[in-house]
Parts: C-alpha cells; sequence; structure tokens
C-alpha cells in the first residue's frame, strides 16, 4: 500500500507539471498529499493523520480561498523542461524513498517551470509532500522528526507573504 500512494504521488506530481490553472494544480497538490499522509500511515498513524490534515487538506483549502483566475504560464522551453522531467523520472526506481526525492524535486521544478503569483506555495507542498514521502520510507522514525516532516511550515510561510502582497 505504501510503495501504491508513493507511485500515485508521483504520477501526481507529473500531473501538477501538466495543470493549466492553479485551482486544478491545488487539487491534484491536496490530493498529492493525501497520498503522502496514506504512505507514512504505514510507520506512524498519528503523524499520518496530521500530515494529512495539514498537507492534503488545510493548506490546499487556504490556497483555494486566493484562487487567482489567471491560468498557469510556461517559463522557457517546453522540449527542454519536459526532458529534463523525464531523465529526473528514469533517474529514481518505484521505490518509496526515490519517489519520494522525484516528487521533491518535481515540485522545486515547478516552480522554474510554469509561473503564477501562487505557484511557488504549490511547488513547495508539493515538495514537502515529497519530504512526506521519504520520511515514510524510513522504517524506524522518530516521532519529533516524523512531527517535523508533517508540518508544511515554508509552504505555509510562502502562503501567507502571498495574502500580504496583495
Amino acid at each position: 500500500m505504501i510503495v501504491v500512494a508513493a507511485t500515485l504521488a508521483l504520477l501526481l506530481s507529473i500531473g501538477l507539471l501538466c495543470a493549466r490553472r492553479i485551482g486544478t494544480a491545488t487539487r491534484l497538490c491536496a490530493l498529492q498529499g493525501l497520498c503522502a499522509a496514506v504512505a507514512l500511515g504505514g510507520t506512524d498513524v498519528a503523524t499520518a493523520l496530521l500530515a494529512g490534515a495539514l498537507n492534503g487538506i488545510a493548506l490546499p483549502a487556504a490556497l483555494a480561498r486566493s484562487d487567482g483566475a489567471a491560468p498557469l504560464g510556461v517559463r522557457g522551453r517546453a522540449v527542454l523542461s519536459w526532458a529534463a522531467v523525464v531523465a529526473l523520472l528514469l533517474a529514481t526506481n518505484a521505490a518509496v524513498a526515490p519517489a519520494g526525492v522525484a516528487v521533491a524535486l518535481l515540485g522545486l521544478s515547478l516552480i522554474g517551470l510554469r509561473s503564477h503569483a501562487l505557484l511557488p506555495v504549490v511547488g513547495l507542498l508539493s515538495s514537502q509532500n515529497g519530504i512526506v514521502l521519504v520520511a515514510a520510507a524510513q522504517p524506524a522514525l522518530a516521532r519529533p522528526m516524523a512531527l517535523a516532516v508533517a508540518v508544511p511550515l515554508v509552504p505555509a510561510l510562502v502562503l501567507a507573504e502571498s495574502w500580504l502582497r496583495r
């Protein structure tokens, strides 16, 4: 079940790169957060519930409230961008930890490849979901470390900063 959730989160990362609207990207990122929480549930159920509530429900809901209507733009050359994404996916295999690393890197590449005022929040939240997947791959993760991984502090700070700019 953990590998299936991690693989689904990785596929949702590719969906994030293909999204045309910020609302669609937000919903995909919310589903990705729930998949990461399911993967974390194999090692620590309480922390998985916290990660699902924060990364899959609360932060995407706050992001949806500040939804911009502008479509997502593409930066740079699309062929070169997709070549980098394919190379990144080929460099990882289907295990949970490499999938988490790929999700984190794809989330960061989303910020560079697409343009929208709220996209840094989505990209950082996707990267946060990848970090949760990496934590899920650790067999004996201490609870304080798992709690530190589950809280999306950086994406929440970026969202707060974008609200202050309005």
